[in-house]
């Protein structure tokens, strides 16, 4: 693997078995400190947030997650295994797997739709939420069924229902589809030292695994096939504190979304970071720890 996904700095490499899934995960900090839960997007994996991880180790435990079906993690084999009451149920699991009673979730992108649905309907669990360009799962229903330009964002969503060619197109030119995403103009970083060579190429090397691609399609796949009534957006309002960080330049999300959310949470932040992109934790990441622990501060 690249030298940068082996930096003791970032923490050690450890597993948890949560929800009948081997769950791989990075770990920074002292275990006897709260703990703080970072849920990754797609297609990401835990070095996503390596700046978090050296951030926040001095005042918590961090624990960076490979979310099922990524990285190290275990895959399931069947595309149901990727239903949004999987992944919610994973999460609602994983905090007392790692020996605790609550944490601070902090989420982004796909890891944020689980993320949220725990915040909101398992509070006991979560003492505070950051949501990181991500919309509560209501707000983005709400968006696409309403907004022509969201739907055209949201092209690549449907493209993904289909069978193989979206793996196919994510080989294509030595895995391609990363240098487009975190470096191209249009969906890429604005900070252009964000993705260095070989952060993209930690991605593509763990991206090109055997089985690597399949699971993190399948959780589009199963996107729209919620099972449990219990587990779909319901009525109740998110009550536990909560952050949004948004980056402006979101090539895949409308920027109101992030300011769509007062009457389901009742106490929320909204900080917006212009000129950044969808990858805000890496595009801008002084920025954002710098609103993250103005949040702890304001919430303790």
């Amino acid at each position: 693997p690249p030298a940068c996904l082996l930096d003791p700095s970032l923490g050690s490499h450890e597993y948890v078995t949560a929800n009948g899934i081997k769950f791989h995960y990075v770990a920074a900090g002292d275990r006897t400190k709260p703990l703080m839960l970072l849920v990754h997007g797609f297609p990401e994996f835990w070095f996503s947030w390596r700046h978090q991880l050296r951030e926040f180790c001095r005042d918590y435990w961090v624990v960076a997650i490979d979310m099922r079906g990524y990285g190290n993690t275990e895959r399931p084999p069947s595309r149901g295994d990727y239903r949004i009451e999987c992944l919610t149920q994973d999460l609602v699991a994983l905090v007392p797997a790692l020996g605790y009673s609550s944490c601070t979730l902090v989420a982004h992108d796909w890891g944020g739709i689980p993320a949220w649905l725990t915040a909101q309907n398992h509070p006991e669990l979560v003492d505070r939420f950051v949501a990181l360009n991500v919309p509560h799962p209501r707000v983005y229903m709400r968006q696409l069924t309403s907004d022509w330009s969201q739907l055209m964002k949201s092209w690549y969503m449907f493209m993904f229902q289909v069978p193989w060619l979206p793996e196919l197109l994510f080989t294509l030119r030595d895995y391609g589809y990363f240098n487009a995403i975190f470096r191209g103009r249009k969906a890429g970083a604005r900070n252009k030292d964000a993705f260095p060579p070989d952060v993209v190429e930690a991605f593509k090397y763990t991206f090109s695994q055997p089985g690597a691609i399949t699971p993190t399609i399948n959780y589009h796949r199963s996107m729209f096939s919620y099972r449990k009534k219990t587990e779909t957006p319901s009525k109740k309002t998110v009550q536990v504190p909560t952050l949004v960080i948004w980056g402006d330049d979101d090539f895949f999300l409308e920027k109101e979304m992030a300011d769509a959310h007062s009457s389901l949470v009742d106490d929320i932040t909204v900080r917006h970071i212009p000129n950044c992109s969808h990858w805000v934790q890496q595009d801008a990441p002084d920025l954002v720890n710098q609103y993250i622990k103005e949040f702890i501060e304001s919430t303790n």
